[in-house]
């Protein structure tokens, strides 16, 4: 169900072109998805930049993304409304949040600005989707209801990024890339143009935050986007504790284990939040099995140096690591998989089990890093979590 029914529509009609003075788009492929050229995805090319109003829509089938139906709208309009509950804060690879200067609502620096280590209502955002969709179907709206602008359509290092349109035209279109591999949760940012977003020095700026003419990929063109607010039911994510690790399974000949990670795969650290009638959640991994709190929780986990080679020594290595105090092979959901995901209200969550004891984080005696269930609250970083966003990958348009 569409929350928030505010509806903005957008002619579509037929738009003179003008001559533009940014350079030309790229036109290599980058990331999982493939970065297609403009002229492949049936959009303006270099040289025929379009007028400040709406490009018209193309007719076709959009493909890798389910967006809820809205409303029957006349010919040529484009419908944009959020079809995702909640919001969702944008983060670089340095950990730092893009925050809109005072909520939008601006054409002069300060606009975007990346110095923010928290989340509080300028760090938060509403996705939005272009219905019918296009390559670049997502709209990125303020804590204000302004939506971000990418001035020029891309393609600047100054007078990068507005926050006052009100209206989504062109310049507010931005394709999202799931860049996928080893690098789960990421996304590039592309503009209408061709061009990616770039946080520069990944992060950690007040001025010369955000330049919009990056031709690749690289690291500081890398974000991930974290939840905010309601969770909803159905979606997926990986979840992110304080230290940037992030909760997985594992498979070391197999023995399966689960733990903290900090490099896991898509697979072994992605969560579908499946909401229950008495609003818990059940957490189903990508097998389509549940994740099981032992005991209910009330758990501590243990660190052995010999935990995958209990009869190592002299003539081979030892294998480090511990008895998991969570399980993955439950599947049904009772109420040892159940958990309640509270909202902290700055982009984060508590992890609370059916025995009411919380899930966090705590380093040991000899310095590794590992889970507990037996938290009576989450007072500090170590209780909260990060709900890393899957699935909003915007899908290639057939024409």
């Amino acid at each position: 169900m569409l929350r928030n029914h505010a509806i903005v529509w957008i002619l579509s009609a037929s738009i003179a072109t003008m001559s533009c003075a940014s350079p030309p788009p790229p036109t290599d492929t980058v990331g999982a998805e493939g970065q297609v050229s403009p002229a492949a995805l049936g959009e303006t090319a270099a040289g025929d930049v379009q007028d400040r109003g709406v490009s018209k829509a193309p007719g076709a089938a959009a493909l890798g993304m389910q967006v809820s139906p809205g409303r029957i709208v006349k010919p040529g309009l484009i419908e944009i409304a959020p079809v995702y509950p909640g919001e969702f804060a944008v983060r670089t690879q340095n950990g730092f949040y893009l925050t809109a200067i005072n909520g939008g609502g601006r054409t002069t620096d300060p606009i975007v600005v990346t110095s923010s280590t928290a989340a509080g209502p300028w760090e938060k955002f509403k996705i939005m989707i272009a219905n019918p969709q296009t390559s670049h179907d997502k709209f990125f709206q303020t804590a204000n209801g302004n939506y971000l602008t990418a001035v020029n359509g891309g393609g600047m290092s100054a007078n990068v990024l507005h926050s006052d349109a009100t209206q989504a035209n062109d310049w507010e279109r931005f394709r999202l890339l799931n860049l996928g591999g080893y690098t789960p949760g990421y996304y590039a940012i592309q503009t209408i143009k061709g061009f990616y977003m770039t946080a520069v020095g990944a992060g950690g700026r007040y001025q010369d935050a955000i330049h919009t003419d990056a031709r690749e990929i690289k690291g500081w063109e890398q974000f991930r986007i974290t939840k905010c607010g309601d969770p909803g039911s159905g979606y997926e994510y990986a979840v992110m504790a304080a230290d940037g690790e992030f909760l997985a399974s594992t498979n070391y000949e197999n023995k399966l284990g689960f733990g903290l990670a900090a490099r896991p795969s898509e697979a072994e650290m992605k969560y579908k939040l499946v909401r229950q009638n008495d609003g818990t959640y059940a957490l189903q991994t990508a097998s389509g099995r549940y994740l099981t709190a032992l005991g209910g929780g009330g758990q501590v986990e243990k660190y052995n140096s010999k935990y995958y080679t209990p009869d190592c020594g002299i003539f081979s290595p030892c294998i480090g690591g511990s008895a998991p105090i969570f399980h993955t092979d439950a599947t049904q959901i009772q109420a040892w998989e159940k958990f309640r995901i509270v909202d902290q209200g700055n982009c984060t969550y508590a992890i609370q089990t059916s025995s009411g004891f919380y899930a966090g984080i705590y380093k040991d005696a000899s310095g590794v890093m590992l889970l507990t269930t037996r938290r009576d609250g989450a007072p500090t970083p170590n209780e909260k979590f990060h709900l890393v966003v899957f699935g909003l990958a915007s899908p290639v348009v057939i024409q």
